[in-house]
């Protein structure tokens, strides 16, 4: 039997309580049941806070790659081996692209495409073509593969990146220290900064390399924030006049494109595609090339990183449904240890809707104190995994659905607890054992 003050009784009796007073009410007995409030909430902390990690996690790898195809702008256009169908749009006849690296590229030399088969068919002649083309401003292109490689006792095997002078003003790569390659260049290297703060752990600024027996100075390091669609951290650049001979390839993994900004674009494409069809002999149907724009790409990881964010969104819905479970199964528990203080309630002249309304503030409540705390969670597990170079981005809109959405699935849980509640006579309620 729940013990009441004699002026609460006073209040309840005979006056229609008004929203401030049935909020205070719920308060009230939310916090006679502390351990089994807080209990509760906890189910919902770690559903709100599963939904927001997963999705910022989503959003934040989505902003990540975007910020690197920043690097290739508008006007930039990638050419990868390995050929799609074309896709017919209208009168055009225009190839899907590829999702290639900055000039990754594996040990076979292959920028491999997630559309079609990997192929070695783009060559220096077709770089000498489609520079030829109207509209275009200036072609690089990237040999690349592994290649063992030595600093006074170290050996390694590393990503080796041939390219030609007109790769840097194409690429936007930043340097720490030292300077680009230049067109005079020719057994010199820019390296990347985990190949001196990882792998050689000594400053290597105009010291000497070996990359497959030849010997390279290297005159400029990678600033590692420098944003690529590949990481080049790991990566050895060298001129592509002298990796043909170190990495004994002569085709390219990919060619870089820069393109007039008043030049039209998909012309431009369409151009190349004729150009690189004649040259290798094949039809628009046997495609052993793709070519890929910057908008290409954004499109395509979109696609992938909403349909993944839907996905982990799903999985921490998951968790937050259970957390509503929990709600619906204390506030049912409750109304069951509450039967005789409802019967009261009643007694006084509370009324059926008001006794709804109290139940559902406090659900509502649980819904609402655990979205903030599971909000808190999830700011300060983002911050962590941070620290393993995971990015995490929560937005403001995210933060407000997450607590909004909470609160919402709170109310929810205790619509039907609320209803037993309200349904109860004052005499059985009162007699309730």
């Amino acid at each position: 039997m729940v013990d009441w003050k004699e002026e609460e009784t006073h209040r309840i009796k005979g006056i229609k309580m008004n929203g401030k007073s049935l909020t205070q009410f719920a308060i009230k007995s939310l916090m006679k049941r502390k351990l089994r409030s807080w209990l509760t909430m906890l189910g919902v902390v770690i559903g709100v806070a599963s939904v927001v990690i997963l999705v910022s996690l989503a959003t934040g790898v989505n902003q990540s790659i975007s910020s690197r195809l920043n690097t290739l702008g508008a006007d930039i256009l990638q050419i990868s081996p390995g050929g799609v169908q074309a896709t017919n749009m209208g009168s055009r006849d225009i190839s899907m692209g590829t999702m290639g690296g900055m000039g990754g590229g594996g040990p076979s030399g292959g920028s491999p495409s997630i559309f079609g088969r990997e192929e070695n068919t783009l060559t220096e002649s077709d770089e000498r073509l489609i520079n030829q083309i109207e509209g275009v401003v200036s072609v690089s292109g990237v040999i690349s593969g592994q290649s063992p490689v030595t600093y006074k006792t170290k050996n390694t095997s590393l990503s080796v990146i041939g390219v030609s002078s007109s790769y840097w003003s194409i690429i936007s790569v930043n340097l720490s220290a030292g300077r680009k390659l230049t067109s005079s260049d020719t057994y010199s290297a820019v390296i990347g900064s985990e190949v001196i703060n990882n792998t050689f752990k000594e400053d290597l600024l105009n010291k000497y390399i070996s990359i497959n027996g030849v010997s390279f100075k290297v005159v400029g390091v990678i600033d590692s924030s420098s944003q690529t669609i590949a990481s080049l951290g790991r990566s050895i650049i060298i001129p592509s006049s002298v990796a043909e001979s170190v990495l004994n390839k002569s085709t390219y993994s990919t060619i870089y494109v820069s393109i007039d900004e008043d030049a039209d674009s998909e012309l431009v494409q369409e151009d190349i595609t004729a150009t690189l069809v004649s040259a290798h002999h094949i039809t628009a149907d046997t495609l052993d090339f793709s070519i890929t724009s910057q908008e290409t790409m954004q499109e395509t990881i979109s696609s992938i990183t909403g349909t993944l964010t839907l996905f982990l969104g799903g999985i921490g819905a998951v968790s937050l449904l259970v957390g509503a479970i929990g709600v619906a199964n204390t506030m049912f528990m409750s109304v069951l240890e509450r039967t005789k203080e409802i019967g009261i309630l009643k007694a006084l002249g509370m009324t059926s809707n008001e006794i709804t309304t109290i139940f559902l503030i406090e659900s509502g409540l649980i819904g609402l104190i655990g979205g903030v705390f599971g909000l808190i969670l999830s700011f300060f597990v983002s911050y962590a995994v941070s620290f393993y170079g995971l990015s995490s981005v929560i937005s403001f809109e995210l933060a407000l659905a997450a607590v909004i959405f909470s609160m919402f699935v709170g109310i929810v849980s205790g619509i039907a607890p609320a209803k037993n509640a309200a349904k109860l006579e004052p005499i059985m309620a009162l007699s309730y054992e």
